[in-house]
This record gives C-alpha cells, sequence and structure tokens, in this order.
C-alpha cells in the first residue's frame, strides 16, 4: 500500500507542482472576458425561443463555468511535463485520430471516440499536443540539423497528422495542424524564403485553375527566386516543381477532394451558382453582415437572424450575427481585443528565455489565430465555409473547453518565467 502511495505521488509530482506566484495577465485575460461576454448576449438572443436549461446561452455558461475551473486547475501543471513527454503526446495523438476510423458516422464524418455515454473530438485537444511535439523538436535543435532537413521533419510531423484529419473527412481542422507549424518555424529561426518555399506549392495548385492568375503568380515567383537563391540549379528546380504542381491540379481535384469539399470551393468562387442549396449560407451570411452597417440594427432586433434566414447562427456564422446586430463597430471591438490578446502573447513570447515555452506560446497564439481568420474570411466569402468556429465566440462544449486550456497554459507558461 506504502508503495503504491509513493508511485501515485511520483506520478503526481511529475505532473503538478505548487506555483510560486499566480499572476492574472489581464493583458491576455482581460480580452478573453470581452469576447465572452459579447458571445453570451449574442447567444442570449439567438435561443430565445428555446428553454432555459436547453438553450445555447445556458449551456455557454456551463462549459464557461467548468473552463474556468480547467484554468485555475491548470496553473498547477508543470509545463516542464509537455516538454519531457511531448513524443509520448504526439504518439497518442496519432492513435487517437486514428481510432475515428473505426467509430460510428455522425453528421457524415468519422471524428468522434465514443465510449458508451461519452464522445470526444481527439482531433480538437491534438492541436495542443502538436504544438507541444514541434516546439520539443525545435528547441532541441541548437545548430545539430540543417534548417532544410529540420523544416522538412516538422512540416512532416504536422502534417500526418492532418492528413488523417482531412480524410475524417475535417477539412478546417486539417487546415489549423498544417498551419501551426509555420509560425512556431518562422520563431524559431527558419528562413523566411524557406518558409515560401513551402507555401509556394499550394499557391501554385490553387492558381492553376484560371491560367491568368497562374501566369502572374509564375512571374512573381521567378522574381523571388531570383532575389533570393543566388545558385540557378536550385532556382530552376523549384520553378519546375511549382509548374508540376499546376499541372497536377485537376488530377488533385478529381482524386483528393471529396464531393461536398469541391462544392464549397465552387461556391467561395460564385455563391450565386446555387443560392438555394450550397451558396445559401455565404449567401445570408452577406446580407446580414451588410445589412448591420456601422452601427448595427440593435440587439436582438437582426432580421436574419431572428427570422431564422442566417443558419448554424450559434456556431459557425455567429460572427455574422454580431455584425448584423452590432453592427462593423461590434466587429471592430471584436479584432480590436482579439489582436490585443494575441499582441500580450506575442510580446510575452519574446521575453520568455526559454524556448521551448517561448515556441509553445507562439503556437497558442497560431491555433486561435488561424480560427478567428477563417470563420471571419468564410461568413463574407472570402473563404470556403469549413466549420471553424471563432474562439471565445462560437457555441460549443469542448471547443470553448480547448480555448480555455489554451488560455490557462499560455497564462501558466509566463508566470512560471516572468
Amino acid at each position: 500500500m506504502l508503495r503504491k502511495t509513493l508511485v501515485y505521488n511520483n506520478i503526481l509530482s511529475k505532473i503538478f507542482q505548487v506555483p510560486d506566484k499566480i499572476v492574472f495577465r489581464w493583458g491576455i485575460l482581460f480580452p478573453v472576458l470581452i469576447l465572452m461576454c459579447i458571445s453570451l448576449i449574442t447567444l442570449k438572443y439567438t435561443s430565445v425561443n428555446s428553454s432555459f436549461f436547453s438553450s445555447t446561452f445556458t449551456k455557454q455558461i456551463v462549459w464557461f463555468g467548468l473552463g474556468s475551473f480547467v484554468f485555475v486547475l491548470a496553473q498547477w501543471i508543470r509545463i516542464q511535463y509537455f516538454q519531457e513527454y511531448a513524443f509520448h503526446f504526439y504518439g497518442i495523438l496519432i492513435i487517437f485520430i486514428a481510432i475515428t476510423y473505426i467509430m460510428p458516422v455522425i453528421g457524415g464524418s468519422q471524428r468522434w471516440v465514443i465510449v458508451g455515454p461519452f464522445s470526444f473530438q481527439p482531433s480538437e485537444v491534438g492541436k495542443l499536443l502538436l504544438v507541444f511535439v514541434i516546439a520539443r523538436v525545435l528547441a532541441d535543435q541548437k545548430g545539430n540539423m540543417n534548417e532544410i532537413k529540420l523544416l522538412l521533419l516538422i512540416l512532416f510531423m504536422a502534417l500526418v497528422p492532418a492528413l488523417i484529419v482531412f480524410k475524417q473527412p475535417d477539412f478546417g481542422t486539417a487546415i489549423v495542424y498544417g498551419f501551426i507549424a509555420l509560425p512556431m518555424l518562422y520563431w524559431s529561426g527558419i528562413r523566411s524564403y524557406y518558409l515560401f518555399s513551402v507555401i509556394a506549392p499550394i499557391i501554385s495548385i490553387i492558381s492553376a485553375f484560371n491560367i491568368y492568375i497562374f501566369s502572374i503568380w509564375m512571374g512573381v515567383l521567378v522574381m523571388v527566386i531570383y532575389f533570393n537563391q543566388p545558385k540557378i540549379t536550385m532556382g530552376v528546380p523549384q520553378f519546375i516543381t511549382n509548374i508540376g504542381c499546376g499541372i497536377l491540379s485537376p488530377f488533385i481535384w478529381n482524386n483528393f477532394l471529396y464531393s461536398h469539399q469541391k462544392e464549397r470551393i465552387l461556391t467561395l468562387l460564385n455563391p450565386m451558382r446555387d443560392p438555394h442549396g450550397a451558396g445559401y449560407q455565404v449567401i445570408q451570411s452577406i446580407i446580414a453582415i451588410g445589412s448591420g452597417g456601422i452601427w448595427g440594427k440593435g440587439i436582438g432586433k437582426g432580421t436574419q437572424t431572428q427570422l431564422r434566414y442566417l443558419p448554424v447562427r450559434d456556431t459557425d456564422f455567429i460572427v455574422s450575427v454580431i455584425g448584423e446586430e452590432m453592427g462593423l463597430l461590434g466587429i471592430a471591438v471584436i479584432l480590436g481585443v482579439f489582436f490585443t490578446m494575441l499582441y500580450w502573447m506575442i510580446v510575452y513570447a519574446g521575453i520568455i528565455s526559454n524556448k521551448f515555452s517561448s515556441l509553445t506560446l507562439i503556437g497558442f497564439a497560431s491555433i486561435l489565430f488561424i480560427h478567428l481568420i477563417v470563420n471571419m474570411g468564410m461568413t463574407v466569402g472570402l473563404l470556403p465555409v469549413t466549420g471553424l468556429p471563432a474562439p471565445f465566440l462560437s457555441y460549443g462544449g469542448s471547443f470553448l473547453l480547448s480555448c480555455m486550456l489554451i488560455l490557462a497554459l499560455s497564462t501558466n507558461i509566463v508566470n512560471h518565467h516572468i
């Protein structure tokens, strides 16, 4: 019995520690409180016809309360624990998102691990685990590995879970997994030109659907290669690779994308091609935001929202509701407080001398940034509808908890190192 107690105490001591201090970093926390207030006000009126206990407003309060408990609990976690066991967490991530393939299909996809009455989406927490393993690899490299080899290693580690998630299918989360690595690589000191070389083939594939845009892009690519790649023997293969990626665009379109993903891309290019079907969400969202003007129609008075023309208004398109009822002013407040939070996360990352912790903060900021940008982009028809919610705004239990955990661990890191 004593031996078991010692083992448990040893395990707990590896995971938890009594913090020297808990300081509320208001540069990070205050913007979140504003975003949550805006979210709850919006959900209060979008769920006005629901009973109190079944409304998204009540449920969001419960999830926020649970998230606040997670926030406090996370202050006792040893951040070094995530560094020490980063590779173990990466293995667990791959196993759990792979397990979803043998789970029941829900809503046309297999994203959840279901155990009895409980279910969870491993790809949500997986974003954090991916940040830890990338931060660990980059922190361990002290000039021992060639930059290109390190870049390829990190991209491989990010693309493996991204491709598994993409096939669930969950295109939005796959984008997040792929994006996380780039800001972290840049922060670690990888040359910007190498990162451009990674992004360039993706742009080549997308631009190849229009010969004029593709020609302009090839001209830009030639100029970038000319001014950044002194060896022609390296520049020519890169140019040929991008030409090849453009040629392969029809093959990728026909063999790698699901029908609903193709439909979303076509809708992005022309929402009016199917105004009552695939383009309906985007059209109604644009109408809602446009009708809000500068000051908005007033909270609870949005016609697109309250007459239910706007679909999924509590989750994917909650920003559209805010745009209609609070106007451009409401959107400006959201962007202002959100980027204030990101600003302080980046400032703290620059102050912290511990490379793992600094990179982890950048990874967390990247997750929140890509979620907001993609969500807001799809509400105005600039990006395809992917189902990515807006951090601290959209209704959703598991997503809100993951955002609160990001907030908690970020505060933990800052308090531990500053």
